[in-house]
């Protein structure tokens, strides 16, 4: 008989686990301490104030398991396993090419390596229904996304795509009924039918993002309502409606705020579809959720098991049958975590992300390209072929290779997710509870209020990550300083715009009953599917249905990025040297690091102070091993006198040396004078100017140190109006 698995090691009792999970780490020289602290008391919490345990046992497991079992209500682990078959999860790609033809290209190509749909965004001058020949489309058009305006736009755009195969998902902003329309006329064959789509109305979302939406924002939700329920009668093969997250966390929402608003926003389109006349359970069948996944790996994985049992518990409510209590439920990586600076460690956060996405079992994922952020702040036509081709390969690896959802739910049993999971959707109805007393999810998104939550949370994020109490590798930690060699080309906007205006003004003239007949329907959207299909453009349609252009100016909830702090920083660097050459050797503004004692008792701390300031955008020029601090002087004069200087030393360094070299640098010249790794009350006691060291504002600090290096340099409000 064999042996039982790991049968050669001796057991292990929980009270063991315990203490080696709770012993307090000390560092190297300081005596141990085994001593575990009380099994209850936080080892931290999550952004929410959601307290994180130690340890989670057999004692931790929920009584009444609320998740289930996967393939049930209320679905929070999944929707069961799934055969040789079937799809593991869709690989939705997005595309923003001004171009059509070269977005019909990348979509091609996207479909040829592995991705199963695709998210079709039009430009700006078509999200805002923008009339060609004015000012407002010349400055909109093939502005982040597709220059569409008709149905035969999008047949050109989807030239060669299997549709059937490859469904096609709508991200069009403020005109969206318009711009659905056009798609739907474009996807329609002759025989009347068209293919599974999702058609991506998101009022709320829109208005959190965008600021407006072409009418009242509570006009806009009955009308998504209407169109879902003629939707559902007319193509029951599309959804309609969908609850965007994007703009909230990029706004600064927490998972809890997050999970909050999202099904409230769901709640808020169950109702206008119900006022509609259609039922809550068809009407679950054409909403789609999209959140943003971020690196928080665990935190992740319980949101997205969260959000299922928060909306089948809404259906429930809503009188939905159990099998039915469930809707699509899409992620997307997280904007806020990608960097501009060296984003090739965006791979990193977006895998984690995806991972965490594919363990949850979304039923989609979009992973952005590592290189988005780059494309988007030069104005350029979108990621480069590379960014896409790694976006997509990064699903492909977590689908085919590591072999994720061959088995349902696998985070599922574990004592942690489970909890942190009951947790999460816990604190999140809560939450929706006072969002709903607030009158609803559109109430709070017009109301100030919410928007200082987010702005709130945002900041306190922000002071973690300048404390360096949450590391964003390649942005506070572990920075590259020099070329990251990742160059995006801007588009010629202008010679689009010019040619998009002469193409439109040659449509030949439309029959005089297109608009009379979108009239007489009461701007029904079967209606405007007809319109389109007869060659409307979507300012035409949306100026049929009652929709206004939306001004070009208007500005949503704002986007916080968590790198921009930090980037802003190396912008002032960079500028500082700006005849610097391009190639592997680091450049930027210098800083010096005098290493005291030998080189093993001072290493370790001189490469960690290098670090710090190359978050800022210095280059370290480190001395020589100095036995006598009074050299310290001599070597920051050889290092070309840098006016800001470290000091890094062993544990065996007494004061009186640290004194000596702090003396020795301030008498050669230097003007900030930092203690790496220390103590304040000690870099005081020497005459230091403070501290280097975690907990500190790195921001802050280093912002003083290229006041002093570079001059100040930050640019002025008309300097960045002029640069947005």
């Amino acid at each position: 008989m064999p042996e039982p698995l790991a049968s050669d090691f001796p057991p292990v009792s929980t009270e063991e686990w315990i203490k080696a999970a709770t012993a307090k780490r000390t560092k190297p020289g300081q005596p141990a301490d085994d001593t575990p602290p009380p099994k209850d008391v936080p080892a931290g919490t999550t952004e929410d104030g959601l307290p994180l345990r130690w340890i989670y046992t057999r004692e931790d497991a929920l009584a009444a398991d609320p998740a289930g079992v996967p393939g049930r209500a209320p679905f929070v682990r999944g929707g069961g396993p799934a055969g040789e078959d079937d799809p593991i999860w869709q690989i939705r790609q997005e595309h923003v090419h001004p171009d059509r033809a070269a977005t019909r290209t990348a979509i091609l190509e996207d479909l040829e390596g592995g991705a199963t749909q695709v998210t079709l965004r039009p430009d700006r001058a078509a999200r805002t229904a923008q009339v060609p020949g004015t000012p407002e489309f010349a400055a909109t058009r093939g502005v982040d996304g597709t220059a569409i305006s008709t149905a035969d736009d999008v047949r050109t755009t989807l030239d060669g795509v299997y549709t059937d195969l490859a469904p096609v998902a709508l991200d069009a902003g403020p005109a969206a009924p318009a711009a659905a329309a056009v798609l739907v006329a474009g996807l329609r064959r002759e025989d009347g039918a068209v293919p599974a789509a999702s058609l991506g109305l998101d009022p709320i979302g829109t208005l959190a993002a965008e600021g407006a939406v072409g009418e009242d924002p509570a006009a806009a939700v009955a009308r998504a309502g209407r169109i879902a329920a003629e939707v559902a009668d007319a193509f029951p093969d599309l959804r309609t409606l969908r609850v965007d997250t994007r703009a909230h966390v990029n706004a600064g929402a927490t998972t809890v705020r997050e999970l909050a608003i999202a099904v409230a926003t769901g709640a808020a389109y169950l109702r206008a579809a119900d006022d509609a006349g259609l039922e809550p359970a068809r009407a679950a069948r054409t909403i789609e959720f999209v959140v943003a996944v971020d690196a928080r790996q665990f935190e992740q994985i319980a949101k997205l098991r969260a959000l299922r049992r928060l909306w089948a518990r809404v259906l429930e409510l809503s009188g939905v049958p159990e099998d039915d209590r469930r809707s699509a439920t899409f992620a997307r990586t997280s904007d806020r975590m990608l960097a501009a600076v060296d984003p090739w460690t965006n791979m990193l956060r977006v895998t984690t992300a995806g991972f965490a996405a594919a363990v949850a079992g979304a039923d989609g994922l979009t992973v952005a390209p590592f290189d988005a952020v780059v494309a988007d702040e030069v104005g350029a036509a979108g990621p480069g072929g590379l960014g896409r081709r790694i976006a997509r390969n990064t699903q492909l690896v977590l689908q085919e290779e590591s072999g994720l959802r061959r088995v349902a739910d696998p985070a599922g049993g574990s004592w942690f997710v489970e909890a942190l999971t009951d947790e999460i959707a816990r604190a999140a109805w809560t939450e929706l509870q006072r969002i709903e007393g607030d009158g609803g999810a559109l109430a709070v998104v017009t109301d100030g209020r919410w928007a200082e939550e987010l702005t709130e949370a945002a900041v306190a994020r922000e002071a973690r990550l300048r404390r360096r109490e949450q590391e964003l590798t390649g942005v506070n930690a572990f920075p590259l300083v020099g070329d990251d060699k990742v160059r995006a080309e801007p588009a010629d906007r202008a010679a689009i715009a010019g040619t998009e205006v002469a193409r439109l003004a040659e449509r030949a003239p439309l029959a005089d009953d297109v608009s009379a007949a979108v009239r007489d329907a009461d701007g029904s959207f079967v209606a405007l599917v007809d319109a389109a299909a007869a060659g409307a453009r979507i300012d035409e349609l949306a100026a049929w249905a009652g929709l206004q252009p939306t001004a070009i100016a208007s500005a949503g909830l704002p986007v916080r990025r968590d790198a921009a702090p930090f980037e802003a920083l190396r912008s002032r660097a960079r500028a500082a040297v700006p005849d610097a050459g391009q190639g592997d050797a680091p450049w930027g503004p210098t800083v010096f690091v005098a290493g005291l004692g030998p080189l093993a008792a001072h290493s370790g701390p001189a490469t960690w102070a290098a670090n710090f300031y190359g978050v800022g955008g210095f280059v370290a020029r480190q001395s020589a091993p100095l036995e006598d601090p009074a050299a310290a002087g001599a070597a920051w004069q050889e290092a070309g006198s840098p006016p800001v200087a470290a000091i890094a030393f062993g544990r065996d360094a007494d004061d009186d040396a640290l004194r000596t070299a702090v003396d020795a640098l301030r008498s050669a010249g230097a003007r900030d004078v930092r203690l790496v790794q220390a103590e304040d009350d000690r870099a005081a006691a020497v005459g230091a100017d403070g501290a280097l060291r975690d907990g500190i504002d790195m921001v802050e600090l280093l912002a003083a140190a290229l006041d002093l290096t570079v001059g100040d340099t930050r640019p002025t409000t008309t300097d960045a109006e002029v640069a947005r």
